[in-house]
């Protein structure tokens, strides 16, 4: 098969979307390669890529691997009017791209869907933003040969609010990025002192945005400190989204009382150390479509409080303590019986190192090579 792929979400800040792009990326050019390079790829820019793309070795692209930059007059129309006139002058097989699909007959068209949180939740997100996912991937799915869920949650949510068909639907789960690892103490000692940061502290990584629930994390670190005698922080890493106001002003007040610390974006090679820094990772967010953080907590050997809801059961299995993200007091109370029992700190390290190891991009690349097949026979 020729395969083209929509790139562009490598070139911006680490995100879930680019997370998903480079490991994807990655597990297909091994993958083919350890086939004997049956497939053809080619990677759609609309600006120069990085040199140190995933599929590239001492900056050489592998074999069967190509990369086209398509500019457009206008950037919004790329995805509709750009990209479809390259797919369809390169012979393409399948284009694959993530919610806006292009209508195509040919190539046979497939699409990532992380979650639908904009349809299950409208209120965490602004009206503009509800129109254009909301428009993007009705569009999409009526387009698509072929869907790639990232978690079980994202296919029955799209099964239920899409009426989806199951056959039509893959699931691929996300996985670490490649060349994510524990960092060596050296490494973490140094990195800590350069953010300014000291311990103990449990620690959050994510956008602030409305779902990621940190007013009450802020608020649960805080009774844990005030109810449990606890001398912890709570540690926030992450941008600022959208409607995150009431979130970023939570976290600056409680800096303020010392109860908290906001250091904004942080670098990728920098996260390691600031898991393997922490004494648990608090995540229990109110909806995610997989919850790359989580796993990233396990590689660096790092306790994790996370929800019981959404796919963070299924991506946490027995590893993690899941709580209701809607209760302070159960956030509390897990945040001191993490501190302060052993024996379950380290079985859920056992557990975690463990659970990481079911997450592989070569076997997502191994599902997605066979959607992309089923997609072909569709069309």
């Amino acid at each position: 098969m020729k395969i083209g792929i929509d790139a562009r979400t490598i070139c911006g800040r680490k995100t879930g979307d680019r997370s998903y792009t480079l490991g994807l990326i990655g597990g297909l050019a091994q993958v083919n390669q350890a086939l004997g390079n049956p497939h053809e790829f080619v990677l759609y820019f609309d600006d120069e890529p990085p040199a140190d793309l995933p599929c590239a070795v001492g900056g050489e692209l592998m074999a069967g691997w190509s990369v086209r930059v398509v500019r457009a007059r206008f950037a919004r129309m790329w995805t509709l009017s750009a990209l479809p006139r390259a797919a369809r002058a390169d012979a393409l097989d399948v284009l694959h791209v993530q919610y806006n699909a292009p209508r195509l007959r040919k190539p046979a068209v497939v699409t990532t869907v992380h979650d639908i949180t904009f349809r299950l939740y409208p209120d965490w997100f602004t009206l503009k933003d509800r129109l254009v996912l909301g428009w993007g991937l009705r569009a999409t799915l009526r387009t698509a040969a072929g869907t790639l869920a990232v978690s079980e949650c994202t296919r029955r949510d799209l099964e239920q609010v899409y009426g989806l068909a199951p056959e039509r639907i893959t699931v691929t789960p996300n996985a670490l990025a490649n060349g994510f690892a524990p960092p060596t103490k050296e490494a973490t000692e140094e990195t800590l002192a350069r953010l300014g940061v000291q311990r103990p502290y449990a620690l959050f990584v994510g956008v602030l945005q409305p779902r990621k629930n940190i007013e009450r994390m802020v608020r649960a670190t805080i009774a844990a400190r005030e109810e449990h005698g606890l001398d912890l922080r709570l540690v926030v890493a992450g941008k600022v989204g959208w409607k995150a106001e009431s979130a970023l002003e939570t976290v600056l007040a409680a800096e303020v009382a010392g109860t908290a610390q906001y250091l904004g974006y942080v670098d990728d090679e920098d996260l390691p150390a600031l898991y393997a820094g922490a004494e648990m990772l608090l995540f229990p967010t109110l909806y995610e479509g997989f919850g790359i953080p989580v796993l990233e907590a396990f590689a660096c050997g790092t306790p994790v409080i996370t929800s019981n809801v959404s796919a963070l059961p299924e991506v946490a299995g027995d590893a993690a303590l899941l709580v209701d993200p809607r209760d302070e007091a159960a956030i509390a109370s897990a945040i001191a019986n993490l501190t302060r029992d052993e024996d379950l700190r380290t079985r859920l390290i056992a557990r975690g190192h463990e659970r990481v190891e079911r997450f592989s991009w070569t076997r997502t690349a191994r599902l997605t090579l066979e959607a992309y097949e089923r997609a072909v026979s569709m069309t």
